[in-house]
């Protein structure tokens, strides 16, 4: 993929304050794209999420539950890149209802707006959530669907949805699954962030029942990448695509390759406990995507790692005044 892929598309971004979406914003605006990128009225993410990129992007405020806003934001609108949504599973266990509603109903009116305006290309990001405790592993696109938590329901939800605008109003749109995204700038709630800043307080990182669930972790810059050349990838419209490694880890392992990098002496707790709608063993077989995206990741864990490490050590007073709660 080069820059003349992108040159003067004029591309949207929902969510773009979020901690995946400015990855993609900061990708597509070096590709060349011409990036509005919509934030919610009430975010303070934008402040350290894409500063960086103000004299290089139109920022719109707005919400997705905004359908005239859509309307109004995707007028000679190329491609639409859906991030936006309330992405927390633990979140979604104490608020299903607006979970379902902000992640369904503002994908029905970024597709309304998109049929209206007759845009290009839709891609939508989904979730490997939705796999729930796979059926077999590695996962492939033709897994059973499993969803076990309220925002795993959702982007199951949303998928159909847009499958359904492919098939009626001939839309192109592509649902991504990716798997295991971390990198800097991620929410304290994520396991990452979450047992890095307990290590740099002197505490041991907390981890879920017995550490045995796996997942695939790809570092952010990779699946930026990937989101990019999804909106200008051939012959993957109306498809489900997805996107990771390849590489299974527990997160008992995980804890501890974190310890490690950090030249600590801790040790992880196991709380006994798992989190209701926890799903199970969440890796991919990656041959599907990177033989249609052309694409493979460039980041290995250790130095991903690394990466994220030494920005909450750097970053570490904006979040002192935060609660990583266990």
């Amino acid at each position: 993929m080069s820059n003349t892929d992108f040159k003067g598309l004029n591309v949207l971004v929902t969510g773009a304050d979020g901690f995946i979406p400015s990855f993609v914003c900061d990708r597509l605006v070096e590709l060349g794209a011409n990036v509005t990128a919509l934030v919610r009225r009430n975010s303070s993410n934008v402040i350290k999420s894409i500063p960086h990129l103000k004299t290089h992007l139109k920022i719109r405020w707005g919400e997705i539950s905004d359908l005239s806003l859509l309307v109004q934001e995707t007028k000679d609108t190329d491609i639409i890149y859906h991030l936006g949504a309330q992405s927390h599973v633990q979140y979604s266990l104490h608020n299903p209802l607006e979970t379902y509603v902000t992640n369904t109903v503002g994908t029905a009116n970024v597709l309304e707006a998109a049929r209206i305006n007759d845009v290009r290309k839709i891609v939508h990001a989904g979730s490997a959530e939705v796999y729930g405790k796979p059926n077999k592993v590695p996962i492939t696109e033709d897994n059973e669907l499993v969803p076990r938590s309220p925002y795993a329901a959702g982007k199951v939800a949303s998928d159909r949805l847009m499958f359904s605008y492919f098939c009626t109003y001939d839309m192109p749109v592509v649902m991504s699954r990716f798997f295991g995204i971390y990198g800097p700038r991620q929410s304290i709630e994520k396991a990452i962030p979450k047992f890095i800043l307990k290590i740099l307080n002197n505490e041991p990182p907390v981890v879920y029942g017995d550490g045995k669930q796996s997942r695939d972790y790809m570092y952010v810059t990779d699946a930026a990448d990937a989101y990019a050349k999804l909106g200008v990838a051939n012959d993957v419209d109306g498809q489900v695509i997805n996107i990771g490694t390849g590489t299974e880890l527990t997160i008992a392992d995980l804890a501890q390759k974190i310890l490690d990098l950090m030249n600590s002496d801790l040790k992880p707790i196991f709380s006994g406990k798992i989190n209701p709608g926890e799903a199970g063993r969440l890796f991919t077989d990656p041959t599907n995507c990177m033989k249609k995206l052309d694409w493979s990741p460039k980041i290995g864990l250790e130095e991903g790692l690394k990466n994220t490490i030494d920005y909450f050590t750097e970053n570490k007073e904006l979040y002192k005044h935060l609660d990583v709660v266990v």
